[in-house]
């Protein structure tokens, strides 16, 4: 499966997802009862996704690259193959970036999450 985010390539270990309603809620008098009114404005729709990189220098990095990304701000495009459920050209914020770093003998590598919201 291919996963991309800004033209990157991610290697993705673990995905998830997590779709929260924007809504309010009140009660009004209606036909003489007491009632409970929703008005759903729309969904947000968060992803996390885990990744691991090998042996990239810290310029170079992933992790470096998305910490960036978040700090500015600016909207990217996600996209995913994933049988499941495929995401194509999703403008997405990257909301945290979180990581840990191994040293396995030579190999140098990052484990990182990525906290994606749907622009």
């Amino acid at each position: 499966m291919a996963t991309t985010l800004d033209g990157k390539t991610l290697t993705v270990t673990k995905w998830g997802e997590n779709v929260q309603t924007r809504a309010s809620q009140w009660d009004a008098w209606e036909n003489q009862e007491c009632k409970r009114k929703i008005k759903v404005y729309g969904v947000t729709r968060t992803y996390m996704v885990e990744c691991v990189e090998q042996n990239a220098a810290w310029t170079d990095s992933l992790v470096n690259y998305f910490e960036q990304t978040e700090k500015n701000g600016s909207s990217v495009v996600l996209s995913s193959d994933r049988p499941t459920r495929p995401v194509n050209n999703v403008s997405v914020y990257v909301l945290n970036v979180s990581y840990s770093e191994e040293n396995l003998g030579t190999q140098n590598i990052r484990r990182f999450t990525l906290t994606l919201q749907e622009a």
